[in-house]
């Protein structure tokens, strides 16, 4: 079984990842799509008894461990991590708090209560971000306390859990990783964009935003990158898949922004390019993301 939609902002990338990973794996399986926004979602699961659930939600309940709970709850194998790790690292504040204990560079930042503009201790231009979105929605780079009261009101309309964050310029790169004990990095991205910044629009539209492979970054800093990728999918308690967007500056700091547990699947999604590069087909990907899923539910 495929889940994809729901009813988190990222319903309509989740559709589009949900139809590429039914046709791959239809041609080896019996594949069923299932909407969880649709009535008598419970009642469906039951009648079909799928062997393993594909999820292919971005965002929302079927990102931060709501989903596989419920499905730990129906002893239902799935693809991807597991509760926990799929709870924290939908929140970009603890996990930003885990990687801070576990040195592993992340861009400065403060927690904002809601009715309060928060004193910076990095200064501006800065970033405020909702803690529970992804695919960039509801961040913006500000550049003064006008600003910053205005980006805040916005994201506390989409989220209760607002940060902010210096600004960090470099070059955006991706790392992502399959495996479950012992993950496969693949290739590094490099992400360009003639958009201000790597939003929405940029990932989801064809054309706004060029991957390059290999990034034209010193193979040095790369290594690093893809250890501190490595350790942060390990420190996490990733499994199945993740990603990791990386800024590296031109003076060779370099700083973990996120970790996306359930990457997009989509014609212009990063990790199945990356895999790709590696030799990895998308249809032999979703096969080893099943692979994965059932390994680590047998493993629980």
């Amino acid at each position: 079984m495929v889940l994809c939609g729901g009813d988190s902002p990222e319903r309509e990338v989740s559709l589009v990842s949900g139809d590429a990973v039914a046709r791959a794996l239809s041609k080896r399986h019996r594949v069923f799509k299932l909407d969880p926004a649709q009535t008598n979602f419970l009642k469906k699961i039951e009648k079909i008894k799928p062997d393993c659930v594909f999820i292919a939600l971005h965002g929302g309940k079927g990102e931060n461990g709501t989903i596989q709970g419920f499905l730990e709850i129906l002893n239902i194998p799935y693809t991807g991590s597991g509760v926990r790790t799929s709870a924290i690292c939908m929140n970009k504040i603890i996990t930003k708090k885990i990687l801070m204990f576990h040195e592993i560079p992340t861009p400065d930042f403060v927690v904002v209560e809601r009715n309060n503009i928060p004193d910076l201790f990095f200064g501006y231009p800065c970033v405020v971000k909702p803690a529970n979105l992804g695919s960039t929605i509801g961040i913006s780079i500000v550049k003064n306390v006008s600003e910053m009261k205005r980006a805040v009101r916005k994201t506390f309309k989409l989220d209760s859990d607002v940060f902010v964050e210096n600004f960090v310029k470099g070059k955006e790169i991706t790392i992502g990783l399959i495996g479950n004990q012992n993950p496969q990095v693949l290739p590094p991205i490099e992400i360009r964009t003639e958009r201000k910044l790597y939003d929405y629009t940029a990932k989801y539209t064809k054309g706004a935003s060029a991957h390059i492979i290999p990034p034209e970054i010193d193979k040095s800093l790369l290594d690093k990158a893809s250890d501190y990728a490595f350790k942060t999918y390990k420190i996490l308690g990733c499994s199945g898949c993740a990603r990791m967007e990386i800024i590296v500056q031109d003076n060779g700091e370099m700083f973990i922004l996120d970790v996306n547990t359930i990457p997009g699947f989509t014609p212009v999604s990063l990790l199945p390019d990356a895999a790709a590069h590696a030799g990895i087909s998308f249809d032999e990907l979703c096969e080893k993301l099943i692979a994965l899923g059932l390994e680590r539910c047998a493993k629980n």
